[in-house]
């Protein structure tokens, strides 16, 4: 009769024990809620001003304005006539300027789903130099120098002016009026002497982007 005690009260501590092994919730304490992950959509709101007069799609675009397009998304693309695009001297890849004539009229480009609006800016510059001669006699004061003293790059552009007249250096083969003609009046050539002149054509090239402003839907 005297270990009775301790008999209840072993059960009492094994009572407890097993509440706690099987799992529920002591009586002061409620359940957790179960939490569920939540897949952000990827889908951010359009412009406002988008309607179907200021939007092309990519897939009515030609293929030359799709190649155009193409690299606007890449970083920027730039558009200059036939007789950038062929010389020689010109670094890096323009575009048709015709091809800028339907992206002109819209703001957005719809690719894929995706919305994009287009921006423009100016530049690369590049210029073209007409060098123009007369045969005549200078006056006292004017500056003569004698072709076969000119750098053999310039000789070969004045050579062909005094030959014809006239001659158009093209897009990017002089990035700027050679020191060698700065503030010469004449040359000197086949014992005669030409009165030389020149004229500077630049071309700002236009550049468009094109910036995602709403992405493709997606499940």
């Amino acid at each position: 009769m005297a270990r009775a005690p301790v008999i209840v009260g072993a059960l009492l501590v094994f009572a407890a024990m097993s509440g706690c092994l099987s799992g529920q919730p002591p009586a002061n304490q409620t359940p957790k809620p179960t939490q569920t992950s939540v897949t952000a959509s990827e889908t951010a709101d359009a412009p406002t001003d988008v309607s179907a007069s200021n939007t092309l799609n990519y897939s009515s675009l030609s293929a030359v304005e799709q190649t155009a397009f193409d690299a606007a998304l890449t970083s920027e693309v730039a558009f200059a006539p036939a007789s950038v695009r062929n010389s020689p001297y010109v670094n890096g890849t323009y575009a048709p300027t015709n091809a800028t004539d339907v992206f002109k009229n819209h703001e957005y480009v719809r690719k894929n789903g995706s919305l994009y609006r287009l921006s423009w800016d100016t530049g690369p510059t590049l210029a073209t130099y007409a060098i123009q001669t007369t045969e005549q006699q200078p006056a006292a004061n004017d500056t003569t120098v004698a072709l076969d003293t000119l750098p053999t790059d310039v000789q070969e552009p004045v050579r062909t002016a005094i030959e014809n007249g006239s001659y158009g250096t093209p897009f990017g083969q002089w990035a700027s009026l050679p020191d060698s003609l700065g503030g010469v009046d004449y040359i000197r050539a086949n014992n005669a002497y030409y009165r030389i002149s020149i004229v500077v054509g630049d071309f700002w090239a236009e550049k468009m982007s094109a910036q995602n402003v709403q992405k493709r839907t997606t499940s």
